[in-house]
């Protein structure tokens, strides 16, 4: 396959997890409605998700806050990008560690 050839396929493949997104269709409806394999389809949005977060296997920085009266003091608070707010007692380094590598 050439690269014009790839990158219209991507731009394509693009254009339907979009479609999809925006439908009130599961995966493997919009798949069928679109003549289009399920395996491929899943393989794209891995692909293209993973290239919308180059940055997934480097450091990123932490913004420390100071915490409300509520808050314990050994409390950490992690916001994912999907707004998704977790808080967990900062004692555990492992488990932070595992939860911040799930972005």
């Amino acid at each position: 396959m050439t690269p014009k050839n790839r990158s219209l396929l991507k731009e394509e493949m693009r254009y339907h997890i979009t479609s999809w997104q925006q439908s009130e269709q599961s995966q493997k409806e919009y798949c069928l409605a679109n003549n289009l394999p399920l395996y491929k389809f899943h393989y794209w949005i891995h692909k293209l998700r993973g290239s919308q977060n180059p940055i997934a296997d480097s450091f990123i920085p932490v913004h420390m806050q100071q915490s409300s009266p509520s808050a314990s003091a050994s409390d950490l608070e992690i916001a994912y990008p999907n707004g998704v707010r977790l808080k967990v007692p900062s004692g555990d380094v492992q488990f932070i560690g595992q939860l911040i590598r799930l972005i």
